[in-house]
């Protein structure tokens, strides 16, 4: 009965409501400024982003690109709760999700501002400002990728449907990652960065800032409690 709970709260209300908020994101978006999606698949197909698309098509404050990503990080907590909830590792309910949705919105923050103070730095850029937009292009491609496999866990079915699409997210997620981790080594070999920086900065900046938050998760969410 307990893991009949769990699934059944994967179909909740308020789950239902965001995703129609974020597909409403996606349509507002088509109709605002559909080469949007050209631009991102573009940026995140390539290996580097290149000074045109930099300069000329990729905006941090253009207001499509600033809603994909709040999107993106919601569907991303979005993904995180129902995993955790369908593997019965946290109880139901709308204040652990916003707690996930806080981890990942940090996470993603803290990599930005990181990102722009290393720009700060009078040994000049490394390729900090390509990744950054990396960075911002792989996280709201990471949402849109991730947005069916969301709808998928919402929708009421056994639990073998919801047992392989799980599955898939982890695989998407982990697709990206290292990707995305190829393509900081492109960027900073591109600018003229040694290996060994590059790998330092995979390694404290991103692999540790990932682990901290999948452990303050854990902490953070109240645990489901078996009677």
């Amino acid at each position: 009965m307990d893991q009949l709970r769990a699934v059944d709260a994967l179909g909740s209300g308020w789950l239902a409501a965001l995703l129609v908020l974020a597909f409403g994101m996606l349509a507002w978006v088509n109709m605002v400024s559909p080469r949007q999606w050209v631009v991102l698949a573009r940026s995140f197909g390539a290996l580097r982003l290149g000074r045109h698309r930099l300069r000329e098509e990729l905006d941090m404050r253009d207001r499509t690109l600033t809603g994909l990503a709040v999107m993106s990080t919601m569907v991303i907590a979005m993904f995180g709760y129902q995993v955790l909830l369908f593997q019965e590792l946290i109880q139901p309910g709308f204040l652990g999700f916003l707690r996930i949705w806080l981890v990942v919105a940090l996470v993603i923050v803290a990599q930005v501002v990181l990102l722009r103070t290393i720009r700060l730095l009078p040994s000049g850029d490394g390729g900090q400002e390509e990744y950054l937009y990396t960075v911002i292009v792989f996280h709201v491609v990471l949402g849109l990728l991730l947005l069916p496999v969301v709808a998928l866990m919402s929708f009421p079915g056994r639990v073998a449907w919801r047992e392989w699409t799980w599955l898939a997210g982890l695989i998407v997620i982990a697709a990206t990652i290292l990707f995305r981790w190829v393509r900081a080594v492109v960027v900073g070999v591109g600018h003229g960065t040694p290996l060994r920086y590059i790998f330092l900065y995979l390694c404290t900046l991103e692999i540790l800032p990932a682990a901290l938050a999948i452990e303050q998760v854990r902490h953070f969410v109240p645990p489901m409690h078996n009677p």
